[in-house]
């Protein structure tokens, strides 16, 4: 029975319900009227009391089936005005994440018709401009925004409708008048066939501002760097002036000196001086003061080993191949160092005037390492062992650079000639 109940009384379809219960209700009361005048004419003068009797009777049954139905529809209205307040709960409950979101986001939101009359705002716009919900709903956009007419803002709306991903940098009036840089960033969207503009506007005061220092700080730091890199390269000429000084130095002396062993070695020491000169030559007249071109280095080394070894009857033709490459200063000094003693080894026993001399200088990547090959076409050696165990200062400096500073492996064979492999890791150590 309750199900019936139930399923009777719901909200759907009342109209069609009621009208059968009231059917039914009529039909039931007319028979049952009419049972109640037979008996009652039965044992009553119909003259009298038929009449008055016949309408109070039609009367209490109207009445019953009205408290019926009026009772029922209380009922129901009942059910519905709490359906429609539970629902205006649930609603209620359901947006509270959406309103907590708009009123505590960062940013300004506002929503406009598109003749720009503000419809609403959250708090951050209130907070932003100074102005309250209410006022701004009396609002159009050009009283916020001064750089706008009535005609421009709502040309603005259209643009912002007809515009994906619309975004401008412009600047707000506050309610004191005063201005601050806004980014603002618009979206269209359409409400019960109606279309809307979304904004949302972000105060740009503090982004400039940081903007503005951490520009002013690149310069200070730019400024700082270039009086680094000049000052650098002050340092770089000066080393290379002192170098050059005992250089000359060394020449004076050279100059004076009798003895042919003395001149020699005043002569590789001049040398060596000028190798690591001209490290700080090319590191002041070159861009980058922390690395050196590795080809134009070698070149210019051989070239001012030629010249101070090489007599004009000496034909001597080099071969570089010499990959891309690019070291640090501490690296270049260390290789220049090994190349020049070797180089000046084959000067002086290779080399002979009567002939055509070769010397041949490779350099390349294999992998994580550098391969280095020197070879000349003299005649060799004997006893390569020898090399090994001299206790010449060319060969200590070679082993001890090689070995020690390098990290790298040495190998003399003869090819033709002597031939050296140098094998180092591509990666420099962090001093």
């Amino acid at each position: 029975m309750i199900p019936f109940k139930k399923h009777l009384f719901n909200n759907k379809n009342i109209p069609v319900k009621f009208s059968i219960f009231y059917l039914f209700t009529g039909i039931f009361g007319i028979l049952s009227l009419d049972k109640f005048i037979k008996v009652f004419f039965q044992y009553n003068n119909v003259s009298e009391q038929g009449p008055l009797t016949i309408g109070l009777l039609f009367f209490i049954l109207m009445g019953l089936i009205v408290f019926i139905i009026l009772n029922h529809m209380q009922k129901v209205i009942k059910r519905i005005d709490k359906s429609y307040n539970d629902l205006k709960e649930r609603d209620k409950q359901r947006l509270i994440p959406y309103e907590f979101a708009l009123n505590n986001s960062v940013d300004a939101i506002y929503w406009f018709t598109l003749d720009a009359k503000f419809i609403y705002v959250n708090e951050a716009a209130c907070e932003m401009l100074g102005y309250t919900q209410e006022e701004f709903l009396e609002m159009n956009l050009e009283d916020m925004d001064p750089q706008f007419t009535r005609e421009t803002a709502i040309k603005r709306m259209i643009d912002i409708k007809n515009t994906k991903d619309w975004r401008l940098e412009t600047t707000q009036k506050k309610k004191d008048n005063s201005i601050f840089p806004v980014e603002v960033s618009g979206h269209a969207f359409k409400h019960n066939g109606v279309d809307y503009i979304c904004a949302f506007g972000r105060d740009m005061t503090q982004r400039i501002n940081d903007r503005n220092r951490i520009t002013s700080i690149n310069q200070e730091l730019q400024k700082s760097l270039e009086e680094k890199n000049i000052l650098l390269k002050e340092i770089h000429h000066r080393v290379k002036n002192n170098m050059e000084i005992i250089s000359s130095l060394l020449s004076m002396q050279l100059r004076r000196a009798q003895d042919e062993e003395v001149k020699y070695i005043l002569k590789q020491s001049k040398s060596r001086i000028n190798t690591m000169a001209l490290v700080h030559e090319f590191l002041y007249l070159g861009e980058n003061l922390a690395y050196i071109n590795v080809q134009e280095y070698i070149k210019k080394l051989i070239d001012d080993i030629k010249e101070l070894y090489i007599s004009q009857n000496t034909k001597l033709n080099v071969e570089l191949h010499i990959d891309k490459l690019v070291f640090s200063t501490n690296r270049c000094i260390q290789i220049g160092m090994v190349l020049h003693e070797l180089c000046v080894n084959s000067l002086k026993y290779a080399f002979k005037e009567d002939r055509d001399n070769l010397l041949c200088i490779h350099m390349r990547e294999n992998g994580e390492n550098i391969h280095i090959k020197i070879r000349d076409n003299g005649e060799g050696l004997e006893n390569i062992k020898e090399l090994y165990k001299s206790e010449s200062i060319g060969m200590q400096l070679i082993h001890s650079i090689v070995e020690d500073q390098l990290d790298a492996t040495i190998e003399f064979i003869n090819n033709n000639g002597l031939e050296c492999n140098i094998v180092f890791p591509k990666e420099e150590e962090d001093l």
